[in-house]
Protein backbone atom coordinates (compact mmCIF):
# COMPACT_ATOMS: atom_id res chain seq x y z
CA UNK A 1 0.00 0.00 0.00
CA UNK A 2 1.30 3.45 -0.92
CA UNK A 3 2.53 5.62 1.90
CA UNK A 4 1.52 9.20 2.55
CA UNK A 5 4.41 11.61 2.00
CA UNK A 6 4.94 14.99 3.61
CA UNK A 7 5.90 17.29 0.75
CA UNK A 8 7.03 20.90 1.27
CA UNK A 9 4.51 23.36 -0.15
CA UNK A 10 7.19 24.93 -2.33
CA UNK A 11 7.46 21.63 -4.22
CA UNK A 12 3.73 21.35 -5.00
CA UNK A 13 1.45 23.29 -7.34
CA UNK A 14 -2.01 22.56 -8.80
CA UNK A 15 -2.02 20.44 -11.94
CA UNK A 16 -2.42 22.88 -14.87
CA UNK A 17 -4.63 20.53 -16.91
CA UNK A 18 -6.76 18.95 -14.22
CA UNK A 19 -8.71 21.95 -12.99
CA UNK A 20 -12.43 21.30 -12.54
CA UNK A 21 -13.45 23.98 -10.07
CA UNK A 22 -14.50 27.32 -11.51
CA UNK A 23 -14.31 28.86 -8.05
CA UNK A 24 -12.16 27.52 -5.23
CA UNK A 25 -12.81 29.16 -1.86
CA UNK A 26 -10.43 27.72 0.73
CA UNK A 27 -11.38 30.01 3.62
CA UNK A 28 -13.75 27.68 5.48
CA UNK A 29 -11.44 24.70 4.96
CA UNK A 30 -8.47 26.68 6.32
CA UNK A 31 -10.45 27.31 9.50
CA UNK A 32 -11.27 23.60 9.79
CA UNK A 33 -7.62 22.62 9.27
CA UNK A 34 -6.51 25.08 11.95
CA UNK A 35 -9.01 23.56 14.40
CA UNK A 36 -7.85 20.03 13.55
CA UNK A 37 -4.18 20.52 14.41
CA UNK A 38 -3.15 17.93 16.99
CA UNK A 39 -0.49 15.46 18.01
CA UNK A 40 -1.68 12.89 15.46
CA UNK A 41 -2.27 15.44 12.71
CA UNK A 42 0.44 18.12 13.08
CA UNK A 43 -0.64 20.16 10.04
CA UNK A 44 -4.39 19.65 10.55
CA UNK A 45 -4.84 17.99 7.14
CA UNK A 46 -7.23 15.14 7.90
CA UNK A 47 -7.29 13.62 4.41
CA UNK A 48 -4.24 13.26 2.14
CA UNK A 49 -4.28 14.58 -1.40
CA UNK A 50 -2.80 12.97 -4.50
CA UNK A 51 0.08 14.23 -6.63
CA UNK A 52 2.05 13.20 -9.71
CA UNK A 53 5.71 14.04 -10.41
CA UNK A 54 6.31 16.92 -12.79
CA UNK A 55 7.64 15.75 -16.11
CA UNK A 56 9.94 18.71 -16.49
CA UNK A 57 11.81 18.20 -13.25
CA UNK A 58 11.72 18.58 -9.50
CA UNK A 59 8.41 18.83 -7.70
CA UNK A 60 4.84 17.61 -8.01
CA UNK A 61 1.46 18.55 -9.41
CA UNK A 62 -1.50 18.14 -7.06
CA UNK A 63 -4.60 16.85 -8.84
CA UNK A 64 -6.70 15.82 -5.83
CA UNK A 65 -6.78 18.02 -2.75
CA UNK A 66 -6.03 21.34 -4.44
CA UNK A 67 -8.36 23.14 -2.04
CA UNK A 68 -6.49 21.58 0.90
CA UNK A 69 -3.22 22.71 -0.68
CA UNK A 70 -4.44 26.29 -0.98
CA UNK A 71 -5.82 26.27 2.56
CA UNK A 72 -2.45 25.15 3.96
CA UNK A 73 -0.62 27.77 1.88
CA UNK A 74 -2.98 30.45 3.21
CA UNK A 75 -2.42 29.36 6.81
CA UNK A 76 1.36 29.22 6.38
CA UNK A 77 1.41 32.70 4.85
CA UNK A 78 -0.82 34.05 7.63
CA UNK A 79 0.88 32.43 10.62
CA UNK A 80 4.40 31.47 9.51
CA UNK A 81 3.82 28.23 11.45
CA UNK A 82 6.04 25.51 9.95
CA UNK A 83 3.38 22.90 10.68
CA UNK A 84 1.38 24.31 7.78
CA UNK A 85 4.35 24.25 5.37
CA UNK A 86 3.84 20.65 4.22
CA UNK A 87 1.19 18.91 2.13
CA UNK A 88 0.31 15.29 2.89
CA UNK A 89 -0.27 13.30 -0.29
CA UNK A 90 -0.01 9.99 -2.08
CA UNK A 91 2.34 10.03 -5.07
CA UNK A 92 0.93 8.46 -8.25
CA UNK A 93 2.75 7.75 -11.49
CA UNK A 94 2.30 5.89 -14.79
CA UNK A 95 -1.27 7.13 -15.23
CA UNK A 96 -2.70 8.78 -18.31
CA UNK A 97 -4.15 12.26 -18.14
CA UNK A 98 -7.62 10.83 -18.74
CA UNK A 99 -7.23 8.32 -15.89
CA UNK A 100 -6.24 11.14 -13.56
CA UNK A 101 -9.18 13.23 -14.74
CA UNK A 102 -11.65 10.39 -14.19
CA UNK A 103 -10.28 9.95 -10.68
CA UNK A 104 -10.77 13.67 -10.01
CA UNK A 105 -14.38 13.41 -11.18
CA UNK A 106 -15.00 10.34 -9.05
CA UNK A 107 -13.62 12.10 -5.95
CA UNK A 108 -15.82 15.15 -6.54
CA UNK A 109 -18.93 13.53 -8.02
CA UNK A 110 -20.93 13.85 -4.81
CA UNK A 111 -20.56 16.50 -2.17
CA UNK A 112 -19.62 15.31 1.29
CA UNK A 113 -18.35 17.18 4.31
CA UNK A 114 -16.65 20.37 3.15
CA UNK A 115 -16.65 19.15 -0.45
CA UNK A 116 -19.29 20.33 -2.93
CA UNK A 117 -20.22 18.09 -5.86
CA UNK A 118 -19.21 19.14 -9.36
CA UNK A 119 -21.78 20.95 -11.46
CA UNK A 120 -22.34 20.00 -15.11
CA UNK A 121 -20.59 23.20 -16.15
CA UNK A 122 -17.54 22.31 -14.03
CA UNK A 123 -17.41 18.83 -15.60
CA UNK A 124 -17.39 20.47 -19.02
CA UNK A 125 -14.72 22.92 -17.86
CA UNK A 126 -12.51 19.97 -16.87
CA UNK A 127 -13.02 18.25 -20.22
CA UNK A 128 -12.21 21.51 -21.99
CA UNK A 129 -8.78 21.44 -20.32
CA UNK A 130 -7.86 17.92 -21.49
CA UNK A 131 -9.92 17.67 -24.70
CA UNK A 132 -6.93 16.94 -26.94
CA UNK A 133 -5.65 14.15 -24.67
CA UNK A 134 -8.71 11.89 -24.64
CA UNK A 135 -8.38 8.58 -26.57
CA UNK A 136 -11.52 7.72 -28.58
CA UNK A 137 -13.80 5.13 -27.06
CA UNK A 138 -12.84 5.78 -23.41
CA UNK A 139 -15.91 7.83 -22.52
CA UNK A 140 -19.48 6.78 -21.77
CA UNK A 141 -22.40 8.35 -23.66
CA UNK A 142 -22.96 11.20 -21.21
CA UNK A 143 -19.29 12.15 -21.08
CA UNK A 144 -19.15 12.12 -24.88
CA UNK A 145 -22.01 14.61 -24.89
CA UNK A 146 -20.16 16.72 -22.33
CA UNK A 147 -17.00 16.58 -24.42
CA UNK A 148 -18.93 17.75 -27.49
CA UNK A 149 -20.05 20.82 -25.52
CA UNK A 150 -16.53 21.37 -24.15
CA UNK A 151 -15.12 21.43 -27.66
CA UNK A 152 -17.54 24.19 -28.70
CA UNK A 153 -17.27 26.44 -25.63
CA UNK A 154 -13.96 28.15 -24.90
CA UNK A 155 -12.78 28.82 -21.36
CA UNK A 156 -13.99 32.43 -21.36
CA UNK A 157 -17.54 31.46 -22.30
CA UNK A 158 -17.59 28.70 -19.71
CA UNK A 159 -16.41 31.16 -17.06
CA UNK A 160 -19.07 33.72 -17.96
CA UNK A 161 -21.81 31.08 -17.92
CA UNK A 162 -20.60 30.16 -14.43
CA UNK A 163 -21.05 33.81 -13.42
CA UNK A 164 -24.66 33.56 -14.62
CA UNK A 165 -25.14 30.43 -12.51
CA UNK A 166 -23.72 32.16 -9.44
CA UNK A 167 -25.81 35.33 -9.84
CA UNK A 168 -29.06 33.45 -10.46
CA UNK A 169 -28.56 30.56 -7.97
CA UNK A 170 -29.21 28.16 -10.86
CA UNK A 171 -27.28 25.25 -12.38
CA UNK A 172 -27.42 24.56 -16.09
CA UNK A 173 -28.20 21.01 -17.12
CA UNK A 174 -26.43 19.26 -19.95
CA UNK A 175 -29.41 19.78 -22.27
CA UNK A 176 -29.25 23.55 -21.65
CA UNK A 177 -25.54 23.67 -22.47
CA UNK A 178 -25.92 21.52 -25.57
CA UNK A 179 -28.31 24.13 -26.97
CA UNK A 180 -26.33 27.16 -25.82
CA UNK A 181 -23.04 25.94 -27.29
CA UNK A 182 -24.61 26.05 -30.75
CA UNK A 183 -24.75 29.85 -30.57
CA UNK A 184 -21.85 31.68 -32.21
CA UNK A 185 -23.10 35.19 -31.37
CA UNK A 186 -22.04 36.22 -27.85
CA UNK A 187 -25.09 38.42 -27.18
CA UNK A 188 -27.48 35.65 -28.21
CA UNK A 189 -25.61 33.17 -26.00
CA UNK A 190 -25.52 35.26 -22.82
CA UNK A 191 -29.02 36.72 -23.13
CA UNK A 192 -30.45 33.24 -23.70
CA UNK A 193 -28.46 31.84 -20.77
CA UNK A 194 -29.67 34.68 -18.54
CA UNK A 195 -33.32 34.00 -19.38
CA UNK A 196 -32.91 30.27 -18.77
CA UNK A 197 -31.15 30.75 -15.43
CA UNK A 198 -33.09 33.79 -14.20
CA UNK A 199 -36.42 32.04 -14.68
CA UNK A 200 -35.19 28.48 -13.96
CA UNK A 201 -36.44 27.31 -17.36
CA UNK A 202 -36.37 23.50 -17.79
CA UNK A 203 -34.76 22.04 -20.92
CA UNK A 204 -38.09 21.23 -22.57
CA UNK A 205 -38.93 24.97 -22.63
CA UNK A 206 -35.54 26.26 -23.70
CA UNK A 207 -36.66 27.50 -27.13
CA UNK A 208 -39.16 29.85 -25.51
CA UNK A 209 -36.38 31.32 -23.37
CA UNK A 210 -34.23 31.87 -26.46
CA UNK A 211 -37.09 33.65 -28.27
CA UNK A 212 -37.57 35.89 -25.23
CA UNK A 213 -33.87 36.62 -24.71
CA UNK A 214 -34.36 40.38 -25.34
CA UNK A 215 -35.78 40.51 -21.81
CA UNK A 216 -32.46 39.48 -20.21
CA UNK A 217 -31.59 43.08 -19.14
CA UNK A 218 -34.60 43.03 -16.79
CA UNK A 219 -32.62 40.84 -14.39
CA UNK A 220 -30.87 43.13 -11.92
CA UNK A 221 -27.55 41.23 -12.20
CA UNK A 222 -27.39 41.09 -16.01
CA UNK A 223 -26.01 44.61 -16.52
CA UNK A 224 -23.30 43.97 -13.93
CA UNK A 225 -22.14 40.75 -15.58
CA UNK A 226 -22.54 41.94 -19.18
CA UNK A 227 -22.21 45.75 -19.32
CA UNK A 228 -21.41 45.50 -23.02
CA UNK A 229 -24.91 44.07 -23.67
CA UNK A 230 -26.88 46.26 -21.28
CA UNK A 231 -28.23 48.47 -24.06
CA UNK A 232 -30.48 46.85 -26.62
CA UNK A 233 -29.02 46.75 -30.15
CA UNK A 234 -30.55 48.94 -32.83
CA UNK A 235 -32.34 47.01 -35.50
CA UNK A 236 -32.68 49.53 -38.29
CA UNK A 237 -34.26 48.50 -41.56
CA UNK A 238 -35.44 45.16 -40.22
CA UNK A 239 -39.01 44.10 -40.88
CA UNK A 240 -40.27 41.26 -38.71
CA UNK A 241 -43.22 39.30 -40.00
CA UNK A 242 -44.94 37.65 -37.07
CA UNK A 243 -45.99 34.04 -37.32
CA UNK A 244 -49.08 32.69 -35.63
CA UNK A 245 -46.91 31.60 -32.71
CA UNK A 246 -45.37 35.08 -32.49
CA UNK A 247 -48.82 36.63 -32.23
CA UNK A 248 -49.76 34.26 -29.47
CA UNK A 249 -46.65 35.17 -27.46
CA UNK A 250 -45.91 38.77 -28.39
CA UNK A 251 -47.86 41.99 -28.60
CA UNK A 252 -48.24 43.03 -32.27
CA UNK A 253 -48.94 46.60 -33.39
CA UNK A 254 -49.87 47.24 -37.02
CA UNK A 255 -48.40 50.28 -38.80
CA UNK A 256 -49.81 51.22 -42.17
CA UNK A 257 -47.65 53.13 -44.64
CA UNK A 258 -48.03 54.00 -48.27
CA UNK A 259 -49.53 50.83 -49.68
CA UNK A 260 -47.65 48.57 -47.24
CA UNK A 261 -48.27 47.04 -43.86
CA UNK A 262 -45.46 46.10 -41.45
CA UNK A 263 -45.47 44.75 -37.95
CA UNK A 264 -43.52 45.83 -34.90
CA UNK A 265 -43.13 42.85 -32.61
CA UNK A 266 -41.82 42.90 -29.07
CA UNK A 267 -40.58 39.37 -28.49
CA UNK A 268 -41.00 38.87 -24.77
CA UNK A 269 -41.16 35.43 -23.25
CA UNK A 270 -44.62 34.78 -21.85
CA UNK A 271 -44.02 32.76 -18.71
CA UNK A 272 -46.88 31.31 -16.74
CA UNK A 273 -46.58 29.02 -13.74
CA UNK A 274 -49.65 27.32 -12.28
CA UNK A 275 -50.33 26.02 -8.78
CA UNK A 276 -47.40 27.80 -7.11
CA UNK A 277 -46.92 27.74 -3.34
CA UNK A 278 -45.26 30.86 -1.93
CA UNK A 279 -43.09 30.01 1.07
CA UNK A 280 -41.57 33.05 2.83
CA UNK A 281 -37.96 32.84 3.95
CA UNK A 282 -37.94 32.97 7.78
CA UNK A 283 -34.86 35.22 7.66
CA UNK A 284 -35.66 37.92 5.06
CA UNK A 285 -39.31 37.30 4.19
CA UNK A 286 -38.75 36.79 0.46
CA UNK A 287 -41.41 34.57 -1.10
CA UNK A 288 -39.76 31.44 -2.49
CA UNK A 289 -41.84 29.87 -5.29
CA UNK A 290 -42.48 26.12 -5.04
CA UNK A 291 -44.63 23.60 -6.85
CA UNK A 292 -45.58 20.45 -4.95
CA UNK A 293 -46.53 17.34 -6.86
CA UNK A 294 -47.39 14.41 -4.63
CA UNK A 295 -49.92 11.64 -4.69
CA UNK A 296 -49.81 8.91 -2.07
CA UNK A 297 -52.13 6.11 -1.12
CA UNK A 298 -52.09 3.19 1.28
CA UNK A 299 -53.43 -0.21 0.26
CA UNK A 300 -54.49 -2.64 2.98
CA UNK A 301 -54.21 -6.22 1.76
CA UNK A 302 -56.66 -8.83 2.99
CA UNK A 303 -55.42 -12.16 4.42
CA UNK A 304 -57.70 -13.74 1.83
CA UNK A 305 -55.89 -13.42 -1.54
CA UNK A 306 -59.27 -13.45 -3.33
CA UNK A 307 -60.80 -10.73 -1.18
CA UNK A 308 -60.82 -7.09 -2.20
CA UNK A 309 -58.11 -4.81 -0.91
CA UNK A 310 -58.86 -1.49 0.75
CA UNK A 311 -57.27 1.68 -0.61
CA UNK A 312 -57.15 4.95 1.32
CA UNK A 313 -55.50 8.29 0.76
CA UNK A 314 -52.38 8.82 2.84
CA UNK A 315 -51.88 11.94 4.93
CA UNK A 316 -48.34 13.04 4.17
CA UNK A 317 -46.03 15.98 4.82
CA UNK A 318 -43.38 17.00 2.31
CA UNK A 319 -40.14 18.05 4.00
CA UNK A 320 -37.38 19.76 2.02
CA UNK A 321 -34.28 21.84 2.69
CA UNK A 322 -34.23 25.09 0.70
CA UNK A 323 -31.88 28.00 0.12
CA UNK A 324 -33.54 31.40 -0.11
CA UNK A 325 -33.35 32.78 -3.66
CA UNK A 326 -32.45 36.24 -2.32
CA UNK A 327 -30.46 36.10 0.93
CA UNK A 328 -29.16 32.52 0.54
CA UNK A 329 -30.31 31.44 4.01
CA UNK A 330 -30.86 27.70 4.31
CA UNK A 331 -34.18 26.75 5.88
CA UNK A 332 -36.64 23.90 6.10
CA UNK A 333 -40.02 23.91 4.37
CA UNK A 334 -42.84 21.57 5.40
CA UNK A 335 -45.85 21.22 3.10
CA UNK A 336 -48.99 19.17 3.67
CA UNK A 337 -51.55 18.74 0.85
CA UNK A 338 -55.08 19.47 2.08
CA UNK A 339 -56.91 18.76 -1.16
CA UNK A 340 -57.26 20.68 -4.39
CA UNK A 341 -55.03 23.75 -4.34
CA UNK A 342 -55.01 24.04 -0.54
CA UNK A 343 -51.88 23.31 1.50
CA UNK A 344 -50.65 23.66 5.07
CA UNK A 345 -47.19 25.25 5.08
CA UNK A 346 -44.45 25.91 7.64
CA UNK A 347 -41.00 27.46 7.13
CA UNK A 348 -38.31 27.24 9.78
CA UNK A 349 -34.60 27.96 10.16
CA UNK A 350 -34.44 24.47 11.68
CA UNK A 351 -34.79 21.46 9.37
CA UNK A 352 -36.18 19.32 12.20
CA UNK A 353 -39.64 18.02 11.36
CA UNK A 354 -42.65 20.03 12.45
CA UNK A 355 -46.34 19.87 11.60
CA UNK A 356 -47.21 22.68 9.15
CA UNK A 357 -49.87 25.00 10.53
CA UNK A 358 -50.50 27.91 8.15
CA UNK A 359 -53.13 27.15 5.52
CA UNK A 360 -52.86 28.74 2.09
CA UNK A 361 -53.95 28.21 -1.48
CA UNK A 362 -51.64 27.72 -4.44
CA UNK A 363 -51.82 30.51 -7.02
CA UNK A 364 -50.97 31.13 -10.66
CA UNK A 365 -48.14 33.45 -11.67
CA UNK A 366 -47.04 35.41 -14.73
CA UNK A 367 -43.74 37.23 -15.30
CA UNK A 368 -43.90 40.90 -16.35
CA UNK A 369 -40.72 41.53 -18.35
CA UNK A 370 -41.18 45.30 -18.56
CA UNK A 371 -41.07 45.65 -14.76
CA UNK A 372 -39.09 42.51 -14.04
CA UNK A 373 -41.59 41.14 -11.52
CA UNK A 374 -43.72 38.06 -10.97
CA UNK A 375 -47.44 38.85 -10.87
CA UNK A 376 -50.05 36.94 -8.85
CA UNK A 377 -53.11 36.08 -10.90
CA UNK A 378 -56.76 35.35 -10.31
CA UNK A 379 -57.91 34.23 -13.72
CA UNK A 380 -56.40 36.90 -15.98
CA UNK A 381 -56.52 39.60 -13.30
CA UNK A 382 -53.32 40.70 -11.56
CA UNK A 383 -53.94 40.77 -7.79
CA UNK A 384 -50.42 41.41 -6.47
CA UNK A 385 -46.70 40.89 -6.89
CA UNK A 386 -44.44 38.14 -5.59
CA UNK A 387 -41.92 39.50 -3.14
CA UNK A 388 -38.57 38.40 -4.57
CA UNK A 389 -36.29 40.77 -2.67
CA UNK A 390 -35.66 41.28 1.03
CA UNK A 391 -36.14 44.50 2.94
CA UNK A 392 -32.63 45.77 2.32
CA UNK A 393 -32.95 45.18 -1.41
CA UNK A 394 -36.57 46.15 -2.04
CA UNK A 395 -37.18 48.32 -5.08
CA UNK A 396 -40.29 50.08 -6.30
CA UNK A 397 -41.92 48.92 -9.48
Amino acid sequence: MAEVRQIPLSFVSPHPKLATRLRLDAGSLAALIRQSVGEDVPNGQLEPGRVVPRQEGKGYYAYIGVRRLRALASLFEETGDERFSVFNAYVDSDRSLLDLFLRVRSENEDGRGERVGLSTLEKIFGLNKIGGSIPPGRLDDEMRRELSVAERLDERRITRLFEVETASHFRFRLEHLERLCQMEDARELYESAACIAGLAIPPERIEGAIQGRDSAPTFRWFGTLFPEFKAKPERQGAVITPTTADRAVAGVTERKGEGTTTASVQRHLEVHEADVILVPCPECGVENMLQARLEAEVVRLSPDPEAASLTAGAEVVLSCALKCVDCGTEFGAFIKPLGGRRFAVEASLSTRFREPGEELEAIDLRFDFEKGVWQKLEGEKVVGLVRTRGKAREVRV
